[in-house]
Parts: C-alpha cells; sequence; structure tokens
C-alpha cells in the first residue's frame, strides 16, 4: 500500500473513530467531566453581572451575632430584619436560597416584611420516594422514583410573592448545568426563572407590546385557524388582560411563568413568531425582555457559565446590612438579591456546597446560593455555555482527525510529532476562542486524547516493530504478577526468572483479620468481595507509600516485605511506622464503612530471607522464602493471646528512636525452638499519651517483679494496670499466668520464658 493510500485510510479512520466515540455516551460524558473543567480553566476567571448580589451567611456573621452554627436555628426575626433593610435599599427582587420548613418564633414579623417587600420569592424542597415493590409486579417500572413537593411554611409561603425549587443534577458529583422547568414542579420555572420573570416586570408593558405585535403577523393570523393551535392563542390572549400590579399577589407569578412556558415549548408558528419578531432590526425591545423571551424559548435546561472559583458574584456578608448599606460602596438598588449560606467552611450539619469546575484543591465548593445566582446571571445576560451545534461538532472532530492523520506521516517520527504538536495547540486554540467570546463548547478531549494516540499508533505501527517484541517480553513478565522493579529487570532478561533468587535481609509485616471465618459465612461473596477489596486497598496505600512491597495475600491475610542486602535501621524504621499507619487508616475504614468492622492483627519481624521464585510448570510465585515470614505471622498470632493489636519483636525495634513500645517478655512461640522477644508497638512519640507513657512505665516494673519470682507482688501491680485501664490485654494475661506460678511454682531452674501453644 502507497504512503498517500495509508495517510487517506488512516485520516478517514481516525476522523471516523474521532466522530462515534464524541457520539457515544461515553464520548459525551469525558467531554463534560475533562473537556468543560479544561476550558473552564483556561478561561479563568471573568466579571460576573452587576445586577446580582449574594447575601452571604458566613462564619464572620455566626460571631458577629453570636448565633449557632446551624442555620436553621438563627431567629427569623433577623431574617424579617434583613428583608427590611434590602427593600429599603431598594432591591428589586429578594431570594432566599433558605428553606422555611416549619413554624418557628418570628414567623409573624418574617411574614409581614416579606409581604411588605412584595418582591421576594422563597425556595421550596422536594422528596424523592421509590413506591415499595410487590411480589409479581412488573419489573417495567420498579425503577420510577415520584418526586413530591416541599412548600415553605404556609404563612411565608402565602406573603411571599412565589415559591420555587432549584434542583440541581449532578452528574456523576459535580454541577455543570440547571434546570430552568422541571415536569414535576408544574412547569413553574426554578428558582433563576422566577426571579429574572420577577425581576423583568420593569419591562412588562413592552412584553404586552410585543404579544399584540405578534398577533398582527400574518402567519400568525393564518395560523389561529388551525384547531390545534386554539389553546396557544387563548393563554397568549389571556397573557394580555392581566395586570402588571397582579403579578405579585398569590400565585400569579408561577402561574404566568406556567403558561407562557407551555406557549414556547410546543415550538409553534406563535412561538416562532414571537422570537422574531423579538430579532428584528426594527424593533427597539429591551435586552432584559429579549433575555427574558430566550429564556421560555430555550430548553428545560442549560449549561452553568461559571465566573469562577466562590466568591467570584459580588458578595456582602450578613452581617454588613445591619452595620448600614450607606457605609458600603455596594449599591443595592434595582439589584436582585440571593440570600444564603456562603462559606469556605461549612456553618451547618447539612452540606449546601456543591463539586463544580472551580472547586479548589483545598476543598472549597460553590455554594447553592452562589450557583443559583449564576444561574440568574446566565439567564439574565443570555451567556449560558451551548454545546456546539451537533453537525458543526461532528466536522471539527472528523476534520481535525483527517489533519492529524496527514501530520504524523509527515517525514520522520520527530517532525510527524511537531506537526501534531503544532495542529494540537492550534485547535485548542480555537476551541477555547469560540468558548470565551461566545460560550460555544466544541468537543476538546476525544480530538486531544483519542484520536492523537490512535492516528500516531497507527502511523508508527510499522516503525516499531522492535518495540512491539519488547511488549510482548513484557506482558510475559507480568504474566507471573512480579514487584514493578523486577518486572522491569525481567523485560530485558527473562530467563534470570528463576534463577534470580535473593537472600536480603528483610522486615516482614504480616497482617490477619480478626474471626474472618465467621464473617464470610455471613456475607455474601458478592459483598465480601467488595469489602475485602476495599479494605485490602485501604492497607496497601500505606505499604507502598513507605517503600514496602507487598508480596502475598492470601485471603484476610497479608504478607510485605521492606527488603535490603544487610540490616538497614531505615528500612524498620518505615516498617513500623507503616504497621502504625495501617492501624490509623483501618481505624477510619471501620469507622466509615457500613459492613462490619474488620479488626486486624498485625506482626512485625526482621532477619536473613531469600526472595524468589517458587512453584512448577507455568505458574510461579514471587515469595519470602524461610523461617522469618513464618515468624512474624506467628508473632501476629500473640495478639491473640495478649489482647494486642500490633507486635513487634525485639530485633525490629532494637537501635530505633521515635516510637513508643511495651515490653511484653519473651515468648518461644509455637513450632519454634528459640525464644524471642515481643514488644507491643504503641505510637510515634509524637502522637502518644501521658497515659500511655505511664502505662509502658508501670509494665516494665511489674514484668521486673514477674521475672525476680515475686509473683504475689506482681498480681498486684499488674491489677493496678487493669484497673485503670480495663482493656488491658497483657496486664490480664500476667494476672493469670502469675495465679498460675503461685499455685505451681516452677522449679529452682526458671528463665521467664513464655511457651506458646497455640499459633
Amino acid at each position: 500500500m502507497t504512503r498517500f493510500k495509508k495517510t487517506t485510510l488512516l485520516a478517514v479512520c481516525t476522523g471516523l473513530f474521532g466522530v462515534l466515540l464524541t457520539a457515544h455516551p461515553s464520548g459525551m460524558g469525558l467531554e463534560e467531566n475533562l473537556g468543560l473543567s479544561l476550558l473552564f480553566q483556561m478561561r479563568g476567571v471573568r466579571e460576573a453581572p452587576s445586577e446580582v448580589v449574594v447575601v452571604a451567611l458566613d462564619s464572620a456573621s455566626v460571631d458577629h451575632f453570636e448565633l449557632p452554627r446551624d442555620l436553621s436555628k438563627w431567629p427569623r426575626s433577623l431574617h424579617a430584619q434583613l428583608v427590611k433593610k434590602l427593600s429599603d435599599a431598594g432591591a428589586s427582587v429578594i431570594a432566599f436560597d433558605i428553606f422555611f420548613r416549619a413554624a418557628r418564633e418570628g414567623d409573624p414579623m418574617l411574614g409581614e416584611a416579606i409581604e411588605a417587600a412584595g418582591n421576594v420569592v422563597l425556595i421550596e424542597s422536594t422528596e424523592q420516594k421509590m413506591p415499595p415493590s410487590k411480589k409479581g409486579a412488573n419489573t417495567v417500572g420498579e425503577n420510577i422514583i415520584f418526586e413530591k413537593r416541599v412548600l415553605p411554611h404556609a404563612p411565608l409561603a402565602e406573603a411571599s410573592v412565589a415559591v420555587a425549587p432549584f434542583p440541581l443534577p449532578k452528574v456523576p458529583v459535580r454541577v455543570n448545568e440547571f434546570w430552568l422547568f422541571k415536569n414535576n414542579s408544574a412547569d413553574s420555572g426554578t428558582l433563576p426563572v422566577i426571579v429574572l420573570q420577577l425581576f423583568a416586570l420593569q419591562v412588562f408593558d413592552e412584553m404586552i407590546v410585543l404579544f399584540e405585535n405578534v398577533l398582527h403577523h400574518s402567519s400568525v393570523i393564518q395560523a389561529k385557524k388551525e384547531p390545534a393551535l386554539t389553546a396557544s392563542f387563548d393563554l397568549l390572549q389571556d397573557l394580555m388582560t392581566r395586570e402588571k400590579s397582579e403579578m405579585t399577589t398569590g400565585s400569579s407569578l408561577n402561574i404566568w411563568v406556567r403558561d407562557l412556558r407551555r406557549i414556547f415549548e410546543k415550538k409553534t408558528v406563535l412561538s416562532e413568531a414571537l422570537v422574531a419578531e423579538m430579532e428584528k432590526p426594527s424593533r427597539t425591545y429591551p435586552v432584559l425582555l429579549k433575555a427574558l423571551i430566550k429564556m421560555y424559548a430555550g430548553g428545560a435546561s442549560r449549561y452553568l457559565n461559571y465566573y469562577g472559583p466562590p466568591g467570584s458574584l459580588e458578595t456582602l456578608p450578613y452581617f454588613e446590612v445591619f452595620e448600614g448599606l450607606e457605609q458600603s460602596s455596594l449599591d443595592l438598588r434595582g439589584k436582585a438579591v440571593f440570600i444564603g449560606s456562603s462559606e469556605i467552611v461549612s456553618i451547618s450539619e447539612k452540606q449546601d456546597d456543591f463539586h463544580t469546575v472551580f472547586s479548589q484543591p483545598d476543598g472549597l465548593k460553590l455554594s447553592g446560593v452562589e450557583i443559583a445566582a449564576t444561574a440568574f446571571a446566565n439567564l439574565l445576560k443570555d451567556e449560558s455555555v451551548r454545546r456546539a451545534p451537533l453537525v458543526l461538532n461532528f466536522m471539527s472532530v472528523f476534520f481535525f482527525g483527517v489533519l492529524i492523520a496527514v501530520c504524523w506521516f509527515l517525514g520522520t517520527p520527530l517532525k510527524a510529532a511537531m506537526a501534531t504538536f503544532v495542529a494540537g495547540v492550534v485547535f485548542i486554540v480555537l476551541v477555547f476562542m469560540q468558548f470565551k467570546h461566545s460560550g460555544m463548547w466544541f468537543s476538546l478531549i476525544v480530538p486531544l486524547l483519542f484520536q492523537t494516540p490512535f492516528a500516531g499508533f497507527t502511523a508508527l505501527l510499522w516503525r516499531y516493530l522492535d518495540s512491539k517484541r519488547e511488549q510482548k517480553e513484557i506482558k510475559k513478565a507480568f504474566a507471573y504478577f512480579l514487584p514493578d522493579r523486577v518486572v522491569a529487570h525481567l523485560s530485558h532478561r527473562v530467563e534470570d526468572l528463576r534463577a534470580g533468587n535473593q537472600l536480603v535481609h528483610g522486615t516482614v509485616l504480616y497482617t490477619d483479620i480478626e474471626n474472618y471465618t465467621t464473617l464470610s459465612e455471613s456475607m455474601p461473596p458478592k459483598a465480601l468481595g467488595i469489602l475485602m477489596s476495599d479494605y485490602y486497598e485501604a492497607i496497601f496505600a500505606p505499604v507502598e507509600r513507605h517503600g514496602g512491597i507487598v508480596l502475598n495475600v492470601t485471603g484476610d491475610a497479608m504478607l510485605a516485605i521492606w527488603p535490603a542486602p544487610q540490616d538497614d535501621p531505615l528500612l524498620r524504621k518505615q516498617a513500623c511506622e507503616t504497621a502504625l499507619e495501617v492501624c490509623e487508616v483501618l481505624h477510619h475504614f471501620n469507622r466509615d464503612t457500613t459492613y462490619p468492622a474488620l479488626r486486624t492483627r498485625l506482626g512485625l519481624h526482621c532477619g536473613q530471607v531469600m526472595l524468589g521464585s517458587i512453584g512448577g510448570g507455568h505458574r510461579l510465585e514471587y515469595t519470602a522464602i524461610g523461617d522469618m515470614a513464618n515468624t512474624a505471622a506467628r508473632i501476629e498470632g500473640l495478639n491473640k493471646t495478649l489482647g494486642t493489636r500490633l507486635l513487634a519483636s525485639e530485633g525490629v525495634l532494637m537501635g530505633l528512636e521515635g516510637f513508643l513500645a511495651r515490653e511484653l517478655g519473651v515468648f518461644l512461640l509455637r513450632g519454634k525452638s528459640r525464644p524471642i522477644g515481643v514488644h507491643e508497638l504503641i505510637s510515634d512519640v509524637q502522637s502518644c499519651s501521658a497515659n500511655q507513657v505511664i502505662l509502658c512505665r508501670d509494665f516494665r516494673s511489674a514484668l521486673d517483679l514477674y521475672r525476680r519470682r515475686r509473683w504475689p507482688e506482681a498480681v498486684e501491680a499488674f491489677s493496678e494496670m487493669v484497673d485503670e485501664a480495663e482493656s488491658d490485654g497483657p496486664a490480664r494475661y500476667y494476672i493469670t499466668l502469675c495465679k498460675h506460678l503461685i499455685t505451681y511454682p516452677p522449679e529452682e531452674v526458671w528463665d521467664g520464658i513464655i511457651s506458646i501453644k497455640t499459633k
């Protein structure tokens, strides 16, 4: 095949590949989660409209008024004063992103203030319920979820101009868009829609003029004769009879929004004529009216065009409204004011912040009230983010694929890579400029992260036959499940696999779950598998972070090692740090999981061990060979006898500083011929408590009495420790042991070594 044919074939394949992936839901998800975020980060912060202001219930206001951090407990009389001050300051609309659910003290005062202001919108809530499944029922509708509107406290709702919901779609966890209308909200519009309609009452007369002009269009006059359009014409004529003064009474505003939305939702001649009339160059309709009509004529949801991170909108702390707006440089006349929680630190138990493209690395997210205000500002300025038209987006993806394919066949691989880089930069700039200046969003991730590698890999495949053979060797080595550094070595010398055993000095960490057999019998296999996967993910992280290698995982046990050519105190210290961190990680894991707690015992030991492969045929296992690993398992098992959690042999802690450890004695473990000193590793010295230090000191004294055969005194000393810490297992163990020795004293030659008969 000639180079021209290769180029043509690759160009078509790359273009089609990009189009198909862009059209697939997974591709659309990538663009929304990554592409949109990248474009926002490139654009950065932009100036927010001056017509919208956020009054923030923040920590400064909590401190100023000495109020509880739970917003629901703030006195409603304070909100009443706020409404009055905002109304006196000339706010055009006041919107609460605070749900006033139940009756509270101060409601009459708040209701009077809301009614007097005549421009207050309250937020409503929704409750989702899934109907109980019935045995033998049809499964087609079993995933139906019912939503129930939950209105604010009735007197407050009746005093307000309107109530509206503000549900946010989070797919999967980040808020990228908002709903304007939801069917389950009676099509009355969400909070930003209601606020904009109320804000636009200043152009109410111009809207009526628009309606009158449209009814005189020849196309509309002709369409009146169609029976299917009768309802729309009746609605429009009914809207024209309503007075501006009616809009702020009862539920008139909600009904107005619902009726006008129904006219535009059906995309009839009438709705098209309304849009066309507004866009006529010869007409001079207000910009605000144009934004309002575009809101009704658009879809039920829109993508948010964020202005930046939290605080990008004009924000006024709650308490500053009471300090005197005349002292502030902020003029509220004619502006829409949104009131709600807006704070870096949550000031209530119920979170009201959301992950967005501008969420900060320190955990700072955008609050619900800021998102509502952003949505309103987008509608007001008609600057929501819009997906590029489908055909236009497909064309840009296809032709970018063609261009990249041509670049990869230009001369040497270096020249091809440079040409591809330049083409990619140009494409990014073009997509970014469209996004920045018009809010139009073209696909970016699929062309850059999928089409470019696809074209490059295919074009260079014939030049990299040697590289392909090397990849096969690496895959062959991977099949034996070796540590990364072993794989890196064997990728060039697979023949060393069987002969590569090494005698090293290592520190071994052995873990085991208590009562795992009972747990496995009580859980379904699938649930148990999920639990154990999460468990091992939690404990693997500290091992890898401290330079250890996970050698073996069997059921509920893990074996990790820190190998070195010779004894290395630093590696022993890293192993101890890992063990303590594993204990801490599992503490949080057991606290946060919904599954039964996994109480884990740990044992540490060090010494010589053989690292290498064992097995036969085509199945090998890379593991630690020798007595040291077995001894670590025995030390771990000693926890059960002593009632401890983390034990280490004397050799592990020898010469190490920075840890608090308690000597527990010398033990002859089951199946061993040589006794070993065992310590309980409690904590690092920076984290230990005074009680732990005292416990170690007292235990050392009591253990000395035990070794000197002064068992009655030892019983008394250990008993004092049990009185102070009822859960201290080692003290309880020695009390039992000393009492046994008092009853059945040993021979004259006695070294205090304790023989353990169980694992």
